[in-house]
């Protein structure tokens, strides 16, 4: 059923059973993905496809809505001849797969599960959180001044009140630019390779910042939510992007696994054996 254009494969099943997976994969992210939780299932999914997101190619300076994203994932699928079992989303995908869970209810008569990890809203200390955590990645390409005086930038770029979520998502990636302009002449890498990492970048803050027009209460309420030890050290120093989110998910089952591991955690796993009886029904 994948075009690849807006649905990559997963894996695969003679059965009309599908799982999708809303997520923004990047090639050599650290946090494990829903290929690597697919793969951790092993037989237990071996009955369902699994079909993964690919998202759109959208500059920033496009300001798409949340609908813009969903849209694209629907369209150009028979959906009539797949039963959708569960839509899972990861971090800020999770806010997508309530309102795709929806959209297939025009096709089929019972809404999908909706199964989320980490689900995190989007605001606009998101988007200097990403920022700071991209200079982290850098380690010692920027001297110590230089990424202090990057992300207390990017700290003043979200907090500017007259800073609208598109704007300050425009002026990040600018941010973005000028550090990834810096550290590829110091390491030597040419200037192609470093726009096509400098695009990624802004089609990854564009995807957050459309994600803020998209409410996911009403599918969140209904979710089965499973959550990491850095997700609660989030909620406890009362970071809004999770705790809105922890007011609306419905079941949760908070693991001690690190964000990076818990979608190839035994953890992880294990509440998915146990509890996730929809995939058995």
């Amino acid at each position: 059923m994948s075009n690849g254009k807006t649905w990559s494969v997963v894996s695969t099943s003679e059965s009309n059973r599908i799982i999708l997976a809303i997520d923004f994969p990047a090639a050599g992210r650290n946090e494990a993905s829903f290929d690597d939780l697919t793969k951790k299932m092993g037989s237990a999914w071996a009955g369902y496809g699994v079909l993964q997101t690919v998202p759109p190619t959208v500059r920033i300076t496009d300001r798409p809505s949340g609908d813009f994203y969903t849209e694209h994932w629907m369209q150009g699928v028979e959906w009539e001849k797949y039963e959708v079992v569960v839509v899972m989303g990861y971090c800020v995908g999770s806010v997508y797969a309530a309102e795709i869970a929806q959209r297939l209810t025009r096709w089929q008569a019972r809404e999908p599960e909706i199964l989320l990890f980490d689900p995190q809203l989007t605001d606009s200390q998101l988007l200097a959180a990403e920022m700071h955590k991209m200079i982290g990645m850098a380690g010692a390409v920027f001297t110590a001044d230089e990424a202090d005086q990057a992300r207390q930038r990017a700290t003043r770029i979200v907090e500017s009140p007259s800073a609208a979520l598109y704007d300050a998502a425009s002026e990040i990636v600018e941010l973005y630019r000028e550090m990834a302009t810096i550290a590829f002449q110091r390491i030597g890498l040419n200037d192609n390779l470093r726009d096509d990492v400098v695009r990624l970048f802004e089609s990854y803050m564009t995807w957050l910042a459309a994600a803020a027009q998209v409410d996911p209460s009403e599918g969140w309420k209904r979710s089965t939510a499973i959550t990491s030890a850095d997700y609660a050290v989030m909620e406890n120093r009362g970071d809004t992007t999770v705790l809105n989110a922890v007011k609306t998910i419905g079941r949760r089952f908070p693991l001690d696994v690190g964000h990076a591991e818990l979608m190839r955690s035994a953890q992880a796993v294990e509440v998915l054996q146990r509890h996730a009886d929809f995939l058995a029904s």
